[in-house]
């Protein structure tokens, strides 16, 4: 395949969506293309990661003051121009829903500024979340101004929809988001309707095409007005680096994590376990119904590992013993910690992903988790973890229970399918087999 020259687009390049789109410059880069990462905030060192830097106006020239003086003079004659309009209020949303893309229309960046940023004219470019940095509209322009092939990623939603991250439920995404449930004015409810209609148009004139970044948002993209249309949607689902995340040193990772080998260890977590998308309400209860149903001589092997910024207070109501870890940013120690645990938990209601049922199943950790985000595909019942209808916590509990029973062997071979899934559909040897068939 020739080099080419490749564009990727995200308001930062660290943690969730934008680690995301990190992974995608980096698969891009190591398959020998010319990549740019340009970001709004730039945290990470790689000199392939590119902030936008504004090129402030040339100064106009001096103006020939008998011109001006004659403008003024017409001005003086001509009837008063309407007084400005008074300032819009403030969009008043559900924060649940995330509606954090207020305004397709207005104009973010300066193309030149941005290609200047780049160094180079993009053959093609990938985009995920870039809220705060640019629009649809934006990404028009930068279309008009360099002819590229345009690929937008569903780190969330919003490629897609009149501006919300997450739906919960509404499907406005598929004809023209009317009445728009995340907006509470009445009258401020055209906003979703007019930013889908201004991203449909974008769409269409700058061929933007999209690709899933899980089960789920693959199946509401084939739904949505601006790609049901598309004849192949790729999911590259969580893009997971098996040279760190993987199996492979099982044997030590209890140890390294002073963790006891005749105890089971249940793994979950969030950088914030408060958010209502997370679903910690169920996993309380579904380990509520475990306590009554499990002997007291079994419960005393339980043990349940949170990784979190701060933990829940909800969580003083589990008997269970209970342990808190830290937020992990390195790899190979996160790594560790999936391999030492026993089951992941995964009670995301509202989801994308989360990346840690992918990495989860890297190293070789059985899933349970709701049908949503990333388990809708990579989750097989009986195979490599449970997949559980939304927001039964029952049917959690049971989940959790098949996998706490399961003999030697057979957990054995859940460990060993678990890495299997990924690497056929979330590798990053997966990854560039899709962008190798998108390049060509």
């Amino acid at each position: 395949m020739m080099k080419k020259k490749i564009l990727v687009l995200s308001t930062g390049d660290v943690n969730g969506a934008y680690e995301a789109m990190y992974k995608v410059a980096h698969i891009l880069k190591n398959m020998g293309h010319e990549v740019v990462l340009c970001v709004r905030n730039k945290t990470k060192t790689d000199d392939f990661i590119k902030p936008y830097i504004h090129i402030q106006n040339v100064p106009p020239p001096k103006k020939n003051f008998f011109i001006e003086k004659v403008v003024r003079k017409i001005k003086a004659y001509l009837p008063q121009s309407e007084p400005e309009k008074a300032v819009q209020p403030k969009l008043t949303t559900d924060r649940k829903y995330s509606f954090l893309s207020k305004d397709e229309i207005t104009e973010n960046i300066n193309v030149d500024s941005l290609l200047k940023s780049v160094g180079f004219i993009p053959e093609y470019i990938f985009t995920g979340m870039t809220i705060d940095f640019l629009n649809s509209t934006d990404l028009f322009n930068i279309y008009k101004a360099t002819q590229a092939k345009m690929y937008n990623i569903t780190v969330d939603m919003n490629h897609f929809t009149g501006g919300c991250h997450f739906s919960w439920g509404c499907e406005g995404y598929v004809n023209n988001c009317e009445h728009c449930p995340a907006i509470l004015e009445e009258s401020q409810k055209f906003v979703a309707k007019d930013n889908l209609e201004r991203k449909y148009d974008n769409a269409q004139k700058a061929f933007f095409q999209i690709i899933a970044g899980s089960g789920l948002t693959l199946e509401q993209a084939k739904k949505s007005k601006i790609y049901k249309n598309q004849e192949i949607i790729y999911n590259v689902n969580s893009l997971i680096d098996t040279t760190l995340l993987n199996d492979r040193n099982k044997n030590i990772a209890k140890a390294v994590f002073s963790l006891s080998d005749d105890h089971f260890y249940i793994l979950t977590g969030a950088q914030n376990m408060e958010d209502p998308r997370k679903g910690f309400k169920y996993l309380i209860e579904a380990l509520e119904v475990l306590d009554r149903q499990l002997s007291e001589e079994l419960k005393k092997r339980i043990c349940i590992l949170v990784v979190s910024n701060s933990i829940n207070e909800e969580f003083d109501r589990i008997h269970f013993k209970k342990q808190k870890i830290d937020y992990i940013k390195d790899y190979r120690l996160l790594s560790l910690l999936y391999q030492a645990t026993d089951v992941y938990i995964n009670t995301s209601i509202e989801d994308s992903g989360p990346m840690m049922v992918s990495e989860a199943l890297a190293c070789g950790t059985p899933v349970v988790g709701f049908d949503t985000g990333v388990v809708t595909n990579m989750v097989v019942d009986d195979y490599n973890g449970y997949k559980i209808p939304m927001k039964d916590s029952q049917k959690l509990a049971e989940g959790i229970q098949k996998i706490f029973e399961l003999d030697k062997d057979r957990y054995a071979a859940f460990s060993k399918n678990a890495v299997q899934q990924v690497k056929e559909f979330s590798s990053y040897e997966y990854a560039e087999n899709i962008f190798t068939k998108i390049l060509e």
